[in-house]
């Protein structure tokens, strides 16, 4: 019996985590997205100006934004949950990537950010999104240790018969 509880209640935490982890992400999400889409042109230029994806900076800023939407969307529903931590810890691992190519390598640093997050240095915005990169592969691994079927033995299932 207390096997059972103790189950029950690291299920119950890891859940926890798992629903924190994804308020987080979908705060995020919902925000930049927002930001990027009520700030359109800004956001646009300032991709136009990064030496990166300057030649991708139409598509990026037409979809972006949406895409960030999309996920934190699928962040909400236990049923597409996984997928979106997936995606989340994708496309934070780029945007890291991409600050730590463009602090090391770029010789013009424009930021593409709007609200609160433009007035991270780029130092701060490496550690906060890499912060957020490992939350989403904490959840992935919470996420999928909560759908994981439970295989019982032979000899569980023969005490109970």
């Amino acid at each position: 019996m207390q096997i059972i509880q103790r189950s029950r209640q690291q299920l119950v935490k890891k859940a926890t985590i798992v629903e924190i982890i994804c308020s987080l992400l979908i705060i995020l999400f919902i925000y930049t997205g927002l930001n990027k889409m009520l700030d359109y042109d800004t956001f646009q230029f300032q991709l136009g100006r990064s030496p990166f994806v300057q030649h991708m900076n139409k598509l990026i800023a037409a979809t972006l934004p949406a895409g960030e939407l999309l996920i934190a969307a699928a962040l909400i529903w236990k049923r597409t949950r996984l997928i979106g931590l997936y995606i989340s810890f994708f496309l934070m691992a780029l945007f890291t990537g991409y600050i730590y190519a463009m602090m090391h390598y770029s010789y013009y640093m424009p930021c593409s950010c709007g609200g609160i997050l433009a007035a991270m240095s780029w130092n701060d915005h490496l550690i906060f999104n890499s912060i957020f990169t490992v939350l989403a592969l904490i959840g992935i691994i919470l996420q999928s240790q909560l759908l994981r079927p439970k295989v019982t033995t032979n000899k569980s299932k023969m005490a109970t018969a």
